[in-house]
């Protein structure tokens, strides 16, 4: 009962998904849609990072 009056609080205080473009709100697919891009490019850097590191780091079994 308390988690989804917290819930309830929580989505008052929270700003809606979507966002004003040109006037018009985005919707929330749309918006959804965009968060999940930038995580994803987001995610693709790192792991290239990760896998750049990886490759320049001396294994044991080679020295």
């Amino acid at each position: 009962m308390i988690r989804n009056w917290k819930e309830f609080l929580r989505s008052l205080t929270q700003e809606r998904a979507g966002f004003n473009a040109d006037g018009r709100v985005l919707g929330l697919g749309m918006a959804t849609a965009q968060d999940r891009a930038r995580r994803q490019a987001t995610e693709e850097v790192e792991d290239f990072l990760r896998q750049q590191a990886a490759e320049q780091r001396p294994s044991a079994a080679s020295s």
